[in-house]
């Protein structure tokens, strides 16, 4: 019996150089970061009467799944979401501020630079900006956006890592757009007419990454 003990932990020993690889190896394909953040600035300007309806800067939350797709690259899925306030510059609306969602549904890729327990990263994606005025009957709005951020990710551990990150969004309205209207005041009216405008927001963020 000791001699078996005896082989059976030489034979461990023997195979301990073998299995370090494979465990060093091991692939983890997907990471998941929930994220909490502070968005500033966006605002809408009037054609008609050169007005702008500036948005407060408040804070935000967000998920972002990121897959790999190559040794430095990955797919990202986004959302992001805001709750804050408009101002209405003293428009048929007979309040000084409406609440306002605004969410960003976004799709693209993320780069990844050298590095081991820090990793610097820029970002780049595409979709759509969907604007929710919480007030009576004026309706919600969806706009083609981009969005473009950079950071780091340090890892803690094999599964667990922090994500910091800058990001910059860009809404493209339409031309003549008439935005967050209802036919409850009036002859369809509406808030704002856009023309041609971006629509910009900066947000800074933190998130806990989970790798799986």
């Amino acid at each position: 019996m000791r001699h078996l003990l005896r082989h059976i932990l030489t034979l461990s020993v023997l195979c301990l150089p073998l299995a370090a690889p494979v465990v060093a190896q091991e692939r983890l394909d997907y990471e998941l970061t929930p994220f909490a953040a502070y968005r500033m600035g966006g605002d809408f300007e009037d054609d008609d009467t050169g007005e702008e309806f500036d948005l407060d800067d408040s804070s935000a939350f967000g998920l972002i799944l990121n897959i790999s797709a190559k040794p430095q690259g990955q797919w990202e899925i986004l959302y992001a979401q805001q709750s804050t306030e408009v101002d209405t510059a003293g428009t048929f609306v007979a309040t000084e501020s409406i609440d306002l969602d605004v969410q960003y549904f976004q799709l693209g890729g993320t780069y990844l630079y050298d590095g081991d327990r820090v990793v610097p990263f820029i970002a780049l994606t595409l979709g759509v900006t969907h604007f929710d005025p919480q007030f009576a009957d004026l309706d919600s709005e969806n706009y083609f956006s981009a969005s473009f951020g950079g950071g780091i990710k340090m890892n803690m551990t094999e599964r667990i890592g922090v994500r910091l990150e800058g990001r910059v969004y860009s809404t493209f309205l339409e031309s003549d757009s008439r935005i967050f209207c209802s036919s409850s005041f009036g002859a369809g009216e509406c808030l704002i007419q856009a023309s041609g405008t971006t629509f910009n927001q900066w947000e800074a963020r933190a998130g806990l990454v989970f790798l799986f």
